[in-house]
């Protein structure tokens, strides 16, 4: 086999500009996935974090060696993170449950600041169980988070003189059958 440069290596992904949201996990059919996102999830800059954390080894010695005897490892655990800034009521059922969002609740009169209608939200600690899709600004390349489970929580961002955001938190909890992160590259139309 003949050694493959660092230019022939260069495969990269990177300028996140989308974030979809899909509910429930892809499955391979064959080659072919079906992705069917419902949400373009407004994410804040700069906030979308994940990343794979370092396998725990374990090392077995024996008397006499310095090196292992032999070694053993559990995969790291996965985390994803990032901060949605809106109250969107779609947002919110999402985040929390369609049971825990009220709709269309008014004040009546106020006085002097008037009338007011909106949502309500009891805090529930809400498994989210879906597929994440980041498209590249050139939005030619695509990768796939899927087998997720995320949490929800309201936050009031500091930035921008309190904006109010939804973070979310969570792993992969990986099928073991299906992949868990796609690398899509935009073929022929």
């Amino acid at each position: 086999m003949a050694l493959k440069t660092k230019a022939q290596l260069k495969d990269v992904f990177n300028g996140p500009a989308s974030l979809l949201y899909q509910a429930g996990a892809l499955t391979l059919s064959g080659s072919t996935i079906t992705i069917d996102p419902t949400l373009d999830v407004p994410v804040k800059v700069d906030t979308i974090e994940f990343e794979q954390g370092e396998p725990s080894i374990e090392h077995y010695k024996v008397i006499g060696l310095t090196g292992d005897w032999v070694s053993s490892a559990e995969a790291g655990d996965f985390s994803v993170s990032f901060r949605v800034p809106t109250k969107h009521t779609d947002i919110l059922k999402m985040a929390f449950g369609t049971d825990a969002v009220t709709e269309s609740i008014s004040t009546g009169s106020t006085g002097t600041y008037g009338n007011f209608s909106g949502d309500g939200i009891v805090l529930t600690n809400h498994k989210i169980q879906g597929t994440w899709i980041i498209v590249n600004d050139a939005q030619d390349q695509m990768m796939i988070i899927n087998n997720t489970a995320l949490y929800a929580s309201i936050v009031m961002d500091t930035d921008a003189k309190g904006v109010i955001a939804v973070d979310f938190n969570g792993t992969i909890e990986s099928d073991g059958s299906n992949p868990d992160i796609f690398f899509l590259k935009k073929s022929g139309n």
